[in-house]
């Protein structure tokens, strides 16, 4: 049985998430589509490691690493000179790096009920993360072009 401190850092995780996605989303009347959009996609990955059951940490570090990455794809996105809409697309196609990073490593984990929690969600966050940067690397050398102005 996890420790409470382990469900709260969880909780606090995936609410981080749901704050970096209404921060993003531009406040019009498409707030709420948008946020909802931003914090869904997240919801969508966490759903496919829930498979596995895991630990509090695991998911701790699966919410922390994609918050993470929402916030960086975002300030990527508004801080270029002409921000395409459309630049959320690869967004949503670098998921499936994220997903099968977060479904791994939730896999891997599983027997490991011993590990300590903050080596469990560092490890997590950082397979999840190089799950996204590896599936950005794939879509923007084929389908995107993603250094341009």
């Amino acid at each position: 049985m996890p420790h409470k401190t382990e469900s709260y850092a969880a909780i606090i995780c995936v609410s981080l998430g749901l704050v970096v996605s209404t921060l993003l989303a531009p406040k019009n009347s498409f707030f709420l589509a948008n946020a909802a959009f931003y914090w869904a996609s997240q919801l969508g990955v966490l759903a496919f490691v829930f498979l596995f059951e895991p630990r509090p940490a695991i998911v701790a570090g699966v919410a922390i690493a994609l918050a993470t990455y929402l916030a960086a794809f975002g300030i990527w996105v508004f801080t270029r000179m002409h921000p395409d809409s459309m630049a959320w697309l690869l967004y949503v196609f670098s998921l499936p790096g994220a997903t099968v990073g977060a479904v791994g490593v939730a896999g891997a984990l599983r027997s490991r009920s011993t590990l300590h929690p903050l080596i469990a969600g560092s490890v997590t966050a950082c397979v999840v993360l190089a799950g996204v940067i590896l599936n950005q690397a794939a879509v923007c050398s084929t389908f995107f072009y993603c250094l341009g102005k």
